[in-house]
């Protein structure tokens, strides 16, 4: 008989745990969270870059479009996943991997984002110049504005390509730490911790129905399945 397959929520339970006597597995749990989260962020950065590096550079309207949106999507992603604070997850430390050069690559990459993408501005290599110009002609007088701005920087691929190729493995490393200090902070604790977790399935499957993932990600949760094992043991 094949034994019957369960799913469990940990994120759900995080603010149902005593902060004082389960803060080891609340921030396992949320350390693991953050691996996981950057490391998909990574790679959705990377796909954008190897369709960028793959994309007909020849001048037109829809390889003009689509080279912006994948080079602002790899920028925001990028810089999202190694650079910001944020609210709902923890810094994993990616810029740890880096040596001098990728560090400076990496300031270059995120002062990009910064101070052209996620506001206005010209930026360090003139990424939107625009002019107010008044112009005198036979025709009579008038104004306009003319600008240029960038949708393929070779450059910005090229660093982001280099930046991604150590920026993974760092964090595949990472994953796998985090799952394993995971693992061990779930063994360490009591009855009253699993009660709680049994109350708090989830379906996998239902969630995962769309996208017809399920099946890869029961496979791909070998280590929760072999944690299940040992609680019942």
């Amino acid at each position: 008989m094949t034994p019957t397959r369960k799913a469990y929520d940990l994120s759900a339970i995080v603010d149902k745990l005593e902060a004082g006597r389960y803060k080891p597995l609340v921030r396992a749990i949320k350390a693991f969270h953050a691996a996981e989260s950057v490391g998909i962020d990574l790679a959705a950065a990377a796909e954008s870059v190897k369709l960028l590096k793959g994309l007909d550079k020849a001048i037109s309207d829809e390889t003009s479009h689509m080279g912006s949106a994948l080079l602002v999507h790899a920028v925001v992603v990028y810089s999202r996943a190694t650079h910001s604070k944020a609210i709902s997850r923890f810094n994993v430390g990616v810029t740890s991997a880096y040596d001098n050069l990728l560090k400076a690559k990496h300031r270059e990459v995120v002062d990009l984002r910064d101070k052209c993408i996620a506001h206005f501005g010209p930026g360090k290599d003139g990424w939107h110049v625009e002019h107010v110009i008044y112009l005198e002609t036979p025709k009579g007088n008038g104004l306009t504005m003319t600008h240029r701005r960038t949708n393929f920087s070779l450059r910005t691929i090229e660093d982001l390509d280099a930046l991604l190729s150590v920026a993974i493995p760092h964090v595949t490393k990472l994953q796998r730490d985090r799952a394993n200090d995971l693992n061990a902070a779930l063994n360490g604790n009591d009855k009253e911790l699993w009660k709680l977790i049994d109350g708090h399935g989830f379906d996998l499957d239902g969630f995962l129905a769309p996208a017809g993932t399920s099946d890869k990600a029961w496979d791909d949760g070998a280590f929760s399945q072999n944690l299940w094992e040992r609680k019942s043991s």
